[in-house]
This record gives structure tokens, C-alpha cells and sequence, in this order.
């Protein structure tokens, strides 16, 4: 019995000191990154553009429907390290910058906005992602920054996408849309 008193003291201080840990982390963020690929500007913006075919090449994907009777664009993904998250398209420059915004952020506790940004550049083809987001819950900033935050996602993406095109590539960080 005392065995389990104090396994359960450990427990209530280890969620505890989480807790405080992850009040002293900042609510709001912006992380992105950027990579340079060969592949043209127009079939790299097609690509990302069409979310319909996210699962086939973005493993962190499960599925994804567009959704219907809205104001604006807007679709429903299952990913692996959120669950199904809303969005819907905010802003667009078609061929070079694409704005996508969460809508069900409040069934979440978390939410933001993903900004693609496709051009062309002496090196390559540019591709930035940024996420101007926020996290609520202290223990959720906690386990955001425990997966490796916004950055470990459009890391993921980037990545997926140079594979799309035969390329592999080692993201760069920015924080400028």
C-alpha cells in the first residue's frame, strides 16, 4: 500500500511540474521551414494544392474529403499526429501562395494557420511553409514540443514532397511568411 501511495505522489508531481513547465511555454508560435527542389514551381503548387490527394504521397495523412455547404473551400484531414482537423482555404495567389486556416479549432484546443509559399528562385524552387498557431492547454504544449512541434509537421511535409519528385531534402528553419 505504501508502495502505491508513493507511486501515486510521483505521478500527481510528475504531471504537476508538466503542467507548470508547459504554462511558462508560449501559447502562440510561428515555425516553418523551407526546402529548394528541382521539380518546376507550377507542378510542385499543384501538388500541394490538390488536398484530396494528400494520404496517396503524406504518410502523416490518413484521409481527406472535401467538405460541402461552406463559405469557402474547406477540408477535413485524419492525421497521424492530430486527429481529423478542419480547414478551409483563406487566401490564395494560385501557382505561388496558398493560406489554409483550422476551423474546428475549438473542439481541439489548438489552432492557426498554414501559409505556402511556391516561387521560383536561382537555385531551384523555393517551397516555404509557415504555421502561425497557438496551443492551449499547458499539457498540450507539453506534448507538442515532446513530437517536435509545429516544425517536426512541415518538416514531414516537405520532406514528402521532395519524394513526390524523386528529390530528398534536409528542410531549412524559417519563421517569416
Amino acid at each position: 500500500m505504501r508502495f502505491l501511495f508513493k507511486l501515486a505522489l510521483f505521478a500527481g508531481v510528475l504531471v504537476g511540474a508538466a503542467w507548470l513547465y508547459g504554462r511558462a511555454q508560449p501559447r502562440e508560435h510561428v515555425d516553418g521551414s523551407s526546402v529548394v527542389l528541382v521539380a518546376r514551381p507550377d507542378t510542385v503548387y499543384a501538388l500541394l494544392r490538390n488536398f484530396g490527394r494528400a494520404p496517396s504521397w503524406w504518410s502523416d495523412v490518413r484521409s481527406s474529403r472535401r467538405l460541402t455547404g461552406r463559405r469557402r473551400e474547406s477540408w477535413e484531414q485524419e492525421h497521424a499526429f492530430a486527429g481529423v482537423v478542419q480547414f478551409e482555404v483563406s487566401s490564395e495567389i494560385p501557382g505561388q501562395r496558398l493560406v489554409t486556416t483550422i476551423l474546428n479549432d475549438e473542439q481541439q484546443d489548438f489552432g492557426g494557420k498554414w501559409t505556402y509559399i511556391v516561387r521560383s528562385t536561382a537555385e531551384g524552387t523555393e517551397v516555404r511553409i509557415v504555421e502561425d498557431g497557438w496551443v492551449d492547454p499547458p499539457l498540450y504544449r507539453v506534448m507538442n514540443k515532446l513530437r517536435g512541434g509545429p516544425r517536426k509537421r512541415i518538416d514531414s511535409m516537405l520532406k514528402s514532397v521532395a519524394a513526390q519528385f524523386g528529390e530528398t531534402v534536409t528542410p531549412r528553419r524559417v519563421t517569416t511568411r
